[in-house]
């Protein structure tokens, strides 16, 4: 396991790359926000590693908003402690809540997640997260991902 406490740009922990001991001062970037990224356990599911399957652990800070963005293959997540503000922009996301009751959130609907609540993304899906809250949000997620590409993409970096 490795663990990174990392102070970086809103693009970056909407579970893009990763940058290392890095912060921005006095950048016109109002959305920086602090995130620990814990890699519990990954993979490479072929020979020919064009894949990698990821287990990762994310703490999102308090009032902490991620830019709207999508992703290039299958993210899974479920909310370990808190309460995660999100909401579908275009596509749509399996929520399965924790008493089993399964739906589909459609494009422009926003959903509480809550301890024991999960999701499904399939890539391309635009989308938001955001804690509105005093306390930290923990989720476990995994995915599957080209490993040539960055694992989220902003569907609008110029707003951000």
């Amino acid at each position: 396991m490795r663990k990174l406490s990392l102070i970086l740009p809103l693009a970056i922990l909407a579970f893009g790359s990763v940058v290392v001991n890095s912060q921005e001062t006095s950048s016109p970037n109002t959305y920086t926000q602090s995130v620990t990224r814990e890699v519990l356990a990954s993979g490479y599911p072929t020979q020919d590693k064009k894949q990698i399957l990821e287990l990762v652990r994310y703490t999102i800070a308090p009032r902490a908003k991620l830019p709207t963005h999508t992703h290039p293959g299958m993210q899974i997540e479920r909310v370990e402690a808190g309460t995660l503000t999100y909401t579908v922009v275009e596509g749509e996301a399996k929520v399965t809540k924790a008493n089993g009751t399964e739906f589909i959130l459609q494009k422009g609907k926003t959903i509480q997640l809550t301890v024991g609540d999960a999701l499904v993304e399939s890539a391309g899906m635009v989308h938001y997260g955001e804690n509105q809250t005093n306390k930290p949000i923990i989720l476990l997620s995994a995915s599957l991902f080209n490993t040539n590409q960055p694992k989220a993409i902003l569907t609008n970096p110029e707003n951000r």
